[in-house]
């Protein structure tokens, strides 16, 4: 299920900005689990890995449907997060 909020648009966005090395020169962002430590840019490759893994049920490495969607909805307001942060 897509996010309303213009998140989905804005995802697409961030994908082809790391794509193109826009995000390369970005300061650590720490929105945590230790993510202040690692650049930018690993956080955020990491984090649509992630997404990725989530959006496909038959291949992700997640637990069960309720926990798999539990871990998403986390994951989202993390991107949300990090969207106020960096636009």
């Amino acid at each position: 299920m897509a996010p309303n909020d213009g998140l989905a648009r804005w995802l697409d966005d961030l994908r082809h900005r790391l794509a193109n090395g826009d995000l390369a020169m970005l300061d650590p962002i720490d929105i945590g689990d230790g993510t202040g430590q690692l650049p930018s840019e690993t956080t955020i490759r990491i984090m649509l890995n992630d997404l990725d893994d989530l959006d496909s049920p038959q291949e992700s490495k997640h637990g069960d449907e309720v926990q798999r969607e539990t871990r998403r909805h986390r994951l989202l307001d993390d991107f949300r997060r990090l969207r106020e942060l960096i636009g």
